[in-house]
């Protein structure tokens, strides 16, 4: 019999007692050991969103994020295009990106390079974060946006904004200064007085010529042809943050030209390089993420390795887009597997505590799933519907032979000091004991922030939990045939 670290009443445990058979209920905290691994690569491909830019860590090291899209013309519909006027002049071309994610600084403006595509993405091409692709001419260099910038706002049907002090309505407006989430890198512009110099750009206007070409049609195959696609890249000297861009928001090369003579402006040209994921002929786009990690986590790049924690703060990390996961060994449970014989495990939770205020730059994801690892830190596969399927622990009270009914650890946030996961493993404990997982018992468990290679990945972020190693356990509630 093994030692509990703790008896009580089977009552006070909803332990329901077989017949007339006597039991004794028990529950034990099962010590864990955890590490930090990496599984790479990770996919980015035509996910919801993409990433640039370049963000130190102290602990891990700094990751850099590239993205890469092909172009699309967008139908003109009844807008009148560049073409169908008489010499239209171009005046400034301006790349434009929507975003909802910061990580690092907010404050200091981002500096990216954008280039030219050497070949367009393929359409049945694989692309992930390690993906690596040749990039044509540098067509804007260090092209600054800041990342909190406003615009006015009118209020719609002549609405007026209250303005409030202390309650009482003090003024009010017709317009109010919103924020405006967008990157907005300049690629083209033509002086305007002293205030605003040339930013010069033979490739811009070489595409704006073929945009205004009254004889040739501005297709998909000529745009293709002069530009075969666009990568925002950080410039070498940036440093301060990753943008999470978002493809439900505005993705533009926007062409702004006026027409001389003409007493109205022109609606500006736009070229698409990622609109939403799912749409009707939408760009393809993916990101690359590196990370030069720092030591001791510079070993990761041997699959086979992991990080155990150390002093001072003794963390171990999980973190989306680097494939980073938490690695849990379970010493004790072969002390249930020697002593199965009448076991019945009534309840099995695992907790895992983050690290109080280590949520700052990166938020903590909101779920997390349990992969089972061989001893190389491979994840187990099993075949189901004659598919080969990666092993994550499936919901308590599903098959654990299958897939697709996956046990999700919430994520509870009580306060700066607490927060945590915590994942019911009642039915997979079990089936782990009694040796009925439908393959080999994995060597070790792995605590992850997404599904891989599914629809739940598709939403990237750098998002990030930094785990308190030495409080991490497994409560077990069992109950046993004396």
């Amino acid at each position: 019999m093994f030692t509990a670290a703790s008896c009580e009443d089977p009552n006070d445990l909803g332990v329901e007692l077989p017949g007339a058979a006597p039991i004794n209920a028990e529950y034990r905290d099962f010590p864990v050991t955890a590490s930090t691994v990496l599984q790479t690569p990770v996919e980015t491909l035509n996910s919801s969103h993409f990433l640039v830019g370049r963000v130190q860590d102290t602990k891990l090291g700094t990751t850099t994020a590239k993205a890469f899209a092909n172009l699309r013309v967008i139908s003109a519909g009844t807008v009148l295009t560049p073409s169908q006027y008489t010499n239209p002049t171009l005046d400034s071309v301006v790349v434009v990106a929507g975003f909802d994610q910061v990580y690092g600084s907010s404050a200091q403006p981002v500096s990216f390079d954008i280039y030219d595509l050497a070949s367009s993405l393929d359409d049945r091409g694989t692309y992930n974060s390690t993906t690596t692709i040749p990039l044509g001419s540098l067509i804007g260099g260090e092209r600054t946006s800041s990342l909190n910038r406003t615009r006015i706002e009118l209020r719609p049907n002549g609405l007026r904004a209250k303005i409030l002090v202390n309650g009482a309505v003090v003024d009010s407006v017709s317009s109010v200064a919103v924020a405006d989430a967008t990157v907005r890198l300049t690629l083209y512009r033509k002086a305007a007085g002293a205030t605003l110099p040339e930013i010069p750009s033979a490739f811009a206007q070489s595409v704006f010529t073929a945009i205004k070409d009254k004889n040739t049609p501005f297709t998909q195959a000529v745009l293709t042809s002069l530009w075969k696609g666009i990568a925002l890249v950080p410039s070498t000297t940036f440093l301060g943050s990753v943008v999470r861009f978002s493809r439900a928001l505005e993705n533009r090369v926007i062409f702004y030209y006026h027409v001389d003579g003409s007493d109205t402006t022109p609606v500006p040209y736009l070229l698409s390089f990622s609109n939403s994921a799912g749409t009707a002929n939408a760009p393809r786009v993916f990101t690359q993420l590196n990370t030069a990690f720092r030591a001791p986590f510079d070993q990761l790049a041997d699959g086979t390795k992991s990080v155990a924690p150390s002093a001072p703060d003794q963390v171990v990390y999980m973190q989306e887009g680097l494939g980073l996961g938490t690695k849990l060994e379970i010493p004790g449970l072969a002390e249930l597997i020697n002593n199965r014989q009448g076991l019945a495990i009534n309840r099995a939770e695992l907790l895992v505590p983050l690290k109080p205020n280590t949520s700052l730059v990166f938020p903590a994801p909101k779920q997390a799933f349990l992969y089972e690892l061989d001893a190389n830190n491979k994840i187990l596969q099993r075949i189901v519907n004659i598919s080969p399927v990666e092993r994550i622990v499936q919901a308590d009270g599903a098959n654990q032979q299958g897939a697709g009914i996956n046990a999700t650890a919430t994520f509870y946030d009580l306060g700066p000091a607490n927060k945590y996961y915590s994942l019911n493993l009642t039915g997979y404990l079990q089936s782990y004991v009694y040796d009925i997982l439908g393959g080999e018992r994995p060597a070790a468990l792995m605590l992850y922030p997404v599904v891989r290679y599914s629809p739940q990945s598709v939403n990237l972020t750098l998002n990030r939990a930094v785990l308190d190693a030495p409080n991490i356990k497994l409560r077990v509630y069992f109950s046993k045939l004396r």
